[in-house]
């Protein structure tokens, strides 16, 4: 008997089902913050979904790497479980108000955090800080709802971005992975001949859309 998972469609595009509400990416340059710059993204989508539309804010993956510092190595790397825990606990504003800002000097710089939050109750937070950018005044603070986890089969992770949204995933990289431009990306070894510093392996974070 078919399952409704059987019945899955061969393309399914986020941005088509829900028009204005699914977030350009952003560029993260030469800065190994995927863990911050992939929760924002999917709380950004899932706040416009959940909220149809009447709220469709792009979260500030730099007010996570700058203030979200507990166990986090900012663009050096860092865990997404800290990033969910920083975004409901805090709260962070948008790209808007507090713009990345790609380091100058190593990775592991993540400068001074311009924006923080206080309670007003209920669980409501409000920055205490005026925003770092001069484009805008708006600096309200934006929470997410408890993240929960999937498991690995595919069709409950397509029925998922389906039905609420894109989801948030974690990859094993190699060094081919610098040179990755489009399409599925699988392992190819292209540093075989290069010494072992060469050949390491590390995660990466992303936003599954469709």
């Amino acid at each position: 008997m078919d399952t409704q998972n059987d019945r899955l469609p061969q393309h399914f595009n986020a941005a088509e089902k829900w028009p204005g509400k699914i977030h350009e990416p952003l560029d993260q340059g030469n800065c190994a913050a995927s863990w911050a710059f992939s929760t924002a993204a999917v709380a950004s989508d899932r706040i416009s979904i959940q909220s149809m539309g009447h709220m469709t804010p792009q979260l500030s993956p730099q007010n996570l790497i700058s203030c979200d510092t507990r166990n986090q190595g900012g663009c050096a790397g860092g865990r997404i479980d800290g990033a969910w825990w920083y975004l409901r606990r805090r709260g962070v504003v948008t790209e808007e108000c507090y713009p990345f800002s790609a380091p100058q000097q190593t990775t592991a710089e993540v400068g001074r955090c311009m924006m923080q939050s206080r309670s007003v109750g209920r669980g409501k937070r409000q920055a205490t800080a005026r925003c770092p950018s001069t484009h805008t005044y708006h600096n309200d603070i934006y929470q997410s709802t408890p993240p929960y986890r999937l498991s690995s089969n595919e069709k409950e992770i397509m029925k998922e971005i389906m039905d609420n949204g894109p989801v948030q995933a974690i990859l094993e990289v190699h060094e081919d992975f610098f040179v990755y431009k489009s399409g599925i990306y699988k392992h190819t070894d292209v540093s075989f001949t290069k010494p072992p510093h060469y050949r390491k392996h590390n995660t990466h974070s992303v936003r599954i859309t469709g």
